[in-house]
């Protein structure tokens, strides 16, 4: 859920649906009533704008009000619409060029039917999961947590180190949880998920003093790195047969570290997750395996879990023309631009 708290600061409100008719003082004076105006940004048969109030509190009155079903929101007869202005969440790869309206998703009537996540114990994975489970859908979930042994002793300790005999016998947490998943069915065309988060503990040059001269430390973050790489292919690999037999989508959550096409990190740069998702490798032609990269682009663990579980939902509710648009693509997970959200008012 989108915490209340994350726009608590921004006093800034996004309009459109303004008659052709009305000025920019009309719109003043009918936005005045929340409260009192610092400036407003519109030109006449624009339809939409923006104004900035003094105090956060008539912003969110403003908010408020466009949202009831008798709002008073409404010029020469014609009802708008208000929304506020995203702020710059924390870790934003956003540069701040555009403004963004904070939409939050629409709940619908219609849920998935099972969805399996496993990979890395994240809070914005636990909060995607929390989104799942409340939406009623069946959830199972296997989680990774790595650990580095110099840094947490004690789990060094607690934890038992398994070795194993048989080969993929690694792979049985995995195939107990498919196999628990094949015991669910759904009445009609399947709604299936399977959902792969991705570590947001990834290891940077940054991170090691004077990397060029510490050749084996920087060699250690690129190994490590690489690891996330077999453990994506991996779990693909594992779940092909329950991908197909329910014509599930795939999801990769990538963290917003990695949100460069094209990384000039040298511990990074070999982190495969966008050409995993751009190689669709569960893709058949008959119509499944759709893989789709969902990246964060914030690290407000409640914003991307919100965002990410209404992606997964609306994209496998959707026909098989869209996800093959979706397909092999990696989307960002953000709040529509302005430009954007304003257009969508006649839609």
């Amino acid at each position: 859920m989108v915490a209340t708290e994350d726009v608590s600061l921004s006093n800034k409100v996004l309009f459109r649906g303004v008659p052709d008719s009305c000025t920019a003082q009309d719109v003043s004076a009918l936005l005045q009533k929340y409260g009192p105006l610092d400036c407003i940004c519109y030109e006449k048969g624009q339809g939409s704008g923006f104004a900035e109030f003094l105090f956060c509190g008539s912003a969110e009155r403003c908010e408020e009000d466009s949202r009831t079903p008798d709002s008073t929101l409404v010029l020469a007869g014609q009802r708008l619409e208000a929304c506020r202005e995203a702020p710059r969440f924390h870790g934003s790869t956003d540069t701040g060029a555009f403004q963004q309206a904070f939409v939050k998703p629409k709940p619908i009537d219609q849920t998935l039917d099972v969805s399996i996540v496993r990979g890395h114990c994240t809070a914005a994975g636990i909060g995607m999961v929390a989104e799942l489970a409340k939406a009623k859908t069946t959830t199972l979930v296997l989680w990774d947590r790595c650990h580095n042994p110099k840094e947490e002793p004690k789990v060094k300790s607690a934890v038992k180190k398994q070795t194993f005999q048989e080969i993929f016998a690694e792979q049985k947490p995995d195939r107990d949880v498919m196999a628990k998943a094949e015991q669910y069915f759904s009445v009609g065309t399947p709604k299936c998920a399977l959902v792969h988060i991705a570590s947001d503990k990834i290891r940077t040059e940054a991170t090691v003093q004077r990397p060029l001269f510490q050749v084996n430390e920087l060699v250690n973050c690129i190994t490590s790195n690489h690891v996330e790489n077999i453990s994506t292919f991996n779990s693909y690999k594992i779940y092909k047969p329950w991908v197909h037999a329910n014509r599930a989508c795939v999801f990769l959550l990538m963290p917003p570290q990695l949100c460069h096409e094209w990384d000039d990190d040298l511990a990074t740069c070999g982190v495969g997750y966008r050409r995993i998702v751009k190689a669709d490798c569960l893709r058949v032609l008959g119509g499944s395996g759709w893989t789709i990269g969902l990246q964060m682009t914030n690290e407000l663990a409640s914003v991307s879990a919100a965002l990410a579980s209404a992606s997964i939902r609306d994209i496998v509710l959707s026909s098989d023309e869209q996800k093959d648009e979706m397909g092999g693509k990696v989307l960002d997970l953000g709040m529509p631009i302005f430009s954007t959200w304003a257009q969508q008012a006649s839609a």
